[in-house]
């Protein structure tokens, strides 16, 4: 299972194995708001129960999806934060599922992808023709902070839970997640087959890279961080 705070990459990591022939990797199959499948089984072929059966009990449709017919040698899904905590805690504890954990380093452009999600209303995009015109956002320092406090207690909660239940796992970060070295490592983490595998990404990144084109208070904030390392995260021209 692979575990993230929103916007931190999660998508591109589902897309990234799925393209692995030994790996079948859904999406958010517990987000509040759908069942999302792979990509390739959201025509209708796979149907485990509707939102209302899934949530009335989480636990059973967890087991209906560990228990789909598939010739993949390894399958999966992801969750984010906020999501389905009985399924969570069952998943933490359980040493026969894998856990990677995504963070994405930098924290500023973390929520501005979450604001610009929020704002468009655009949570996935796989194909750039369908990409919306990106908004103008305001940032808020507090907005900031709380934002990051949330995520750091998030990531902090579930290594600590994997710590107590000595359970093994992999953690990758969002700006190296198609780097050649890290997708072997993730491979051989999985037990799946690491020599001549190309891992094709499919979704298409939504926040530019420069982020002064959809901060409207991008001088105030530039100014209002300086000296910290926001301001070094504000001004990455990097993922």
């Amino acid at each position: 299972m692979i575990i993230a705070a929103p916007r931190t990459g999660s998508n591109l990591l589902c897309t990234l194995l799925n393209s692995h022939p030994e790996i079948l990797c859904h999406h958010e199959i517990f987000n509040p708001r759908g069942i999302f499948y792979a990509l390739d089984f959201r025509g209708g072929s796979l149907d485990l129960g509707s939102l209302h059966e899934r949530d009335v009990d989480p636990l059973g449709f967890l087991t209906r999806l560990w228990q789909i017919p598939t010739d993949s040698q390894c399958m999966g899904f992801k969750m984010t934060r906020g999501q389905s905590a009985e399924v969570l805690s069952n998943v933490l504890t359980n040493p026969s599922i894998k856990k990677i954990i995504v963070y994405r380093r930098n924290r500023v452009k973390t929520l501005v992808s979450e604001l610009i999600a929020a704002a468009t209303d655009q949570w996935e995009l796989y194909r750039a023709e369908d990409k919306i015109a990106l908004p103008t956002i305001t940032v808020h320092i507090d907005q900031l902070r709380k934002h990051v406090t949330e995520n750091e207690i998030f990531y902090d909660t579930i290594y600590r839970r994997l710590e107590s239940a000595n359970q093994p796992h992999l953690t990758l970060e969002y700006e190296t997640l198609t780097s050649q070295t890290e997708q072997r490592r993730t491979l051989s983490f999985l037990g799946v087959a690491t020599i001549n595998v190309h891992l094709a990404p499919v979704s298409v990144k939504q926040t530019p890279r420069d982020l002064r084109t959809v901060i409207s208070n991008f001088s105030d904030l530039d100014h209002t961080l300086s000296g910290t390392d926001y301001h070094r995260e504000l001004h990455d021209l990097g993922q």
